[in-house]
């Protein structure tokens, strides 16, 4: 997997001084609180200083440098919220603001947008802003409320987006930063003006500066919050950074792995639903309370250094609220107990797979979630999860549950599927030792005859690792793999042989057709008597009929239960995992040359797409 454990980093980095360390006076400036108008609210605390619009609880600018670090021009001139599109676009509006917080150590303002039925959404968004003595940065929370009295509600997309400024007709803030792999200088505003819109409408080709000939969306910076902790972007010329930290996970929807976008051309847009990719969203019946909080967040501020330090600080700073959590300081809210109010579980898992007995479930996730009936934690949303790693040894603690009966996920990289255990209990103060659980891992075979990649719920071990973030990047295959695509087990390098992705394929005169892959395995001898098993592990799909041949014969049609998401033109390695086990009677297969052929038969759409995990045969003796 490309993603580097946020759990790991924030042990790596939490050591780390600030590269951008704040010169604070001994005694940090009080944090004050004014209304230059009735409707305007401004806060500061000798670091920064923000002002705030309450009636649409947005943020009209934040000093911090001597810069703005909000834009103050164009569609985009101020930090606002945002529900779903189209029709049910909506903006919270016609707030209440109330000061729930006023001392020198910190003040939180928070403005409430109450449902009306001429609101697309039945819901109350009550959105706060806090700003602490000797803290570089602004926190942010809100809470969504469904009273009882409100008709259904319907909710999807649900996000903050904070546009950052620009100075002398160009980004303040030169250099974008996700991740590992995705950290550059962006295409300058001119360039951004000069570019060609493409076909998929979030794509821009451009034409001029040092992106001249390549392409770039929203969707090209896609990550999961819990791998990386930070995002945001940084200048090497004024030494400034601005950030998005995210101090813990648990308000977030579908799981550890889930992702969605985070920033592109100046724009931070933190995505709570986390919609895209087959995201889970709010469905709220009539007659529902229900009530959740997301956040805080930090909205962090950093100077004194080149881009590349201050990213390591954000991270540092994301370490650091981690460890914080839940903050203390953050009191009277129903929807945010402290710590005492909160509880425990520990445990130690354990692997047991006759096949791979030296797999371990070092590092593997451990979870706490209350998915819907029938379904797990990849579709939960309307409550919260609590996720950690095991340790080298497979023990782990979850820390700060709120109290209540959950189901207990497990999964670890080298293992297919995933092992859970329900009605786990979580009881306020206490701490709930769940003592060795054992995950037994199904087999069918006594070996396993051949696998392709590695299990970890990715695509990434495959050819494009490196860049399959790449616009239309699907329609370049044709330059690497033919069709059919064969790979012949024992001579193939599934890094360089097999993609990551199977589409449409996109001929090089531009015709697209059905693309078969073949998989070539020899097997020395059958065994008299005995079962086998073909494992199909997927990273994801959308829109995916896969159709599995053995030897010339259909062995099964597979349609992925969690199917959507539409990950190959939103750029990315994986959306919704997915397994299917296939016993095979030894009767389907040939002593020497076999052949399995995967067939992607829904060819309506050039989106239809399978990314593969993990497949293998597992063999009697």
């Amino acid at each position: 997997m490309i993603r580097t454990s946020f759990a790991v980093l924030a042990i790596l980095l939490a050591a780390v001084s600030p590269a951008s360390a704040q010169s604070l006076p001994a005694e940090a400036a009080p944090v004050t609180l004014t209304q230059p108008t009735p409707d305007t609210y401004t806060l500061s605390n000798g670091i920064v200083t923000m002002t705030m619009n309450g009636p649409q609880a947005t943020i009209a600018s934040i000093q911090y440098k001597g810069e703005d670090m909000v834009s103050q021009v164009g569609r985009h001139n101020r930090i606002y919220w945002s529900m779903d599109g189209g029709t049910s676009y909506q903006n919270p509006g016609h707030c209440i603001c109330t000061v729930k917080s006023n001392t020198a150590e910190m003040v939180d303002v928070g403005c409430k947008h109450t449902y009306e039925a001429r609101d697309p959404h039945a819901i109350d968004i009550d959105i706060h802003y806090v700003l602490r003595r000797a803290v570089s940065g602004v926190y942010v929370y809100a809470i969504l409320t469904h009273p009882a009295s409100y008709p259904v509600a319907n909710i999807g997309e649900w996000r903050m987006v904070w546009p950052t400024n620009s100075k002398e007709g160009d980004h303040l803030l030169e250099k974008i930063y996700i991740d590992d792999k995705r950290h550059w200088v962006m295409p300058s505003m001119d360039d951004q003006q000069q570019a060609q819109t493409m076909g998929i409408k979030e794509v821009s080709l451009f034409k001029t500066g040092a992106w001249a000939g390549k392409m770039e969306s929203k969707y090209t910076y896609s990550a999961n919050y819990e791998s990386i902790g930070a995002f945001g972007y940084s200048s090497d010329a004024h030494q400034l950074g601005a950030w998005t930290v995210m101090g813990n996970y648990e308000y977030y929807n579908d799981g550890p792995l889930k992702q969605d976008l985070t920033a592109l051309s100046g724009m931070m847009t933190h995505h709570f639903g986390r919609n895209h990719y087959n995201g889970t969203g709010f469905h709220l019946a009539a007659g529902e309370q229900w009530s959740k909080i997301f956040g805080p967040f930090l909205l962090y501020f950093n100077s004194g250094a080149p881009g590349d330090a201050l990213w390591r600080d954000a991270r540092a700073q994301a370490a650091r609220e981690h460890a914080q959590w839940p903050y203390a300081w953050l009191t009277d809210v129903t929807e945010y107990p402290s710590a005492a109010q909160r509880g425990a579980v520990t445990g130690r898992l354990h692997i047991d797979d006759r096949l791979k007995p030296a797999q371990s479930a070092a590092s593997a996730w451990v979870g706490l979630t209350q998915p819907p009936p029938g379904l797990d934690f990849q579709s939960e949303s309307k409550n919260y999860q609590y996720w950690v790693r095991a340790d080298a040894n497979g023990s782990f603690t979850i820390p700060n549950v709120r109290p209540g009966s959950y189901t207990l996920y497990a999964f670890v990289n080298g293992e297919v599927g995933q092992f859970s255990t329900q009605n786990v209990s979580v009881t306020a103060a206490q701490i709930n030792p769940l003592g060795e659980l054992t995950w037994k891992i199904p087999r069918i075979g006594d070996y396993i005859a051949w696998e392709i990649g590695r299990p970890d719920r990715d695509s990434t071990e495959f050819r494009h690792s490196d860049d399959f973030f790449t616009p239309y990047l699907y329609k370049t295959f044709s330059r690497d793999f033919k069709n059919p695509l064969v790979y012949t087990v024992g001579k193939s390098d599934y890094s360089k042989d097999w993609n990551y992705a199977q589409s449409i394929y996109v001929t090089p005169d531009g015709r697209s057709e059905p693309w078969l892959w073949t998989i070539h395995f020899t097997l020395d001898r059958l065994p008299a008597k005995g079962e086998g098993a073909l494992i199909v592990a997927l990273a994801g799909s959308n829109q995916t009929h896969l159709q599995i041949d053995l030897n010339g014969k259909t062995l099964r049609h597979f349609e992925p239960q969690l199917d959507g998401g539409n990950g190959l033109l939103r750029q990315s390695s994986y959306s919704k995992y997915s397994t299917l086990t296939i016993p095979i009677d030894l009767s389907q297969l040939h002593p020497g040359d076999n052949t399995i052929d995967l067939h992607q038969t829904n060819t309506r759409g050039d989106f239809s797409v399978v990314f593969y995990d993990y497949l293998a045969l597992e063999m009697p003796r």
